[in-house]
């Protein structure tokens, strides 16, 4: 457990969140499509800095420098703290906005061209099944929403075909 502060405020990044890597802690995220690292940096057994990168890359975005010397605290200025509190907190938001607005964009994709081909060119061999596995593109995993997907298409297309 790292205890994270300002002097005045606090919080810790419990260990199941703590993934040891080579120069220190990678900060798990809730979800793995999160498209930035934090990194707490060790050197010489204490921790120096936490460090926001892209995933695979060599650039830093920011880095929160520790104004402690200690192995198991960080010490961060008060905008540095206010900043990366906002990351972490980021890192563990318990809202799956990227799973709803999955269903709802493909589904309407799906809609359409169930509509289009069902109804307008009148394809009546088409089912939402085959287009949704041969005709949708794989766009972050959708495939594995394909249940919620189909229903919520099925529901789309009530409204368009009275």
């Amino acid at each position: 457990m790292i205890k994270i502060t300002n002097g005045t405020n606090a919080f810790k990044i419990d260990n199941k969140y703590l993934q040891k890597i080579e120069d220190g802690y990678l900060i798990k995220s809730e979800y793995d499509y999160f498209m930035i690292n934090l990194i707490i940096v060790i050197a010489d057994d204490k921790i120096t800095k936490i460090i926001k990168t892209l995933p695979f890359g060599e650039r830093i975005l920011d880095c929160f420098p520790n104004l402690s010397n200690s192995n198991n605290e960080i010490i961060l200025a008060e905008e540095d703290y206010n900043r990366f509190k906002k990351l972490y907190n980021n890192l563990h938001n318990k809202v799956d906005i990227r799973k709803q607005i999955l269903i709802n964009s493909v589904s309407e994709i799906l809609a359409y061209e169930y509509y289009q081909a069902r109804f307008l060119e009148d394809n009546s061999d088409t089912t939402l099944e085959y287009l949704f596995d041969y005709e949708i593109p794989i766009i972050y995993n959708s495939k594995e929403y394909k249940d919620e997907i189909l229903n919520k298409a099925r529901i789309i297309l009530k409204k368009y075909n009275k």
